[in-house]
C-alpha cells in the first residue's frame, strides 16, 4: 500500500514578493533576510534622494552667487543644508551596505537550520 503526504513547502523568488508554483500562504513567516533586503533598498533609496538634494543645493547656491548677488546671504544657508545632505547620504550608503550583509548572512543562518 502506498500513501501520498502532502508537504506545504513555502517558495518564493529571491525578493520574496510573490510565491512560485501556486504554494499556500503558511503562518506569517516574515524572514530576516527579506526584512533586512528591504530595509537595503530603502536606504539606498534614502541615500540617493540625499545625494541629489546636496547637489542641487550647491548647483543652486552657485547660480545664485553667479547670477544674483543681492540673494547672496539667503543662498548662504543652501551651504550647510548640502554639508547635511551630504552627512545623510554617507550614512545611508553605509547602512544599506551593512543591511545587505545583514541580508545574506541571515540568508545563509536560515539555510543552515
Amino acid at each position: 500500500m502506498s500513501s501520498v503526504t502532502e508537504v506545504a513547502v513555502p517558495t518564493s523568488d529571491f525578493d520574496g514578493n510573490a510565491p512560485v508554483n501556486g504554494s499556500r500562504c503558511m503562518a506569517s513567516t516574515f524572514s530576516e533576510s527579506l526584512y533586512w533586503r528591504r530595509s537595503a533598498r530603502r536606504y539606498e533609496l534614502l541615500g540617493l534622494v540625499s545625494w541629489m538634494l546636496a547637489a542641487l543645493s550647491c548647483v543652486v547656491f552657485l547660480a545664485i552667487l553667479l547670477a544674483a548677488r543681492n540673494l547672496l546671504v539667503p543662498a548662504v544657508l543652501l551651504v550647510p543644508l548640502a554639508c547635511v545632505m551630504v552627512l545623510a547620504g554617507r550614512w545611508c550608503d553605509r547602512n544599506s551596505r551593512d543591511a545587505w550583509d545583514f541580508a545574506f548572512w541571515s540568508l545563509h543562518a536560515e539555510v543552515r537550520q
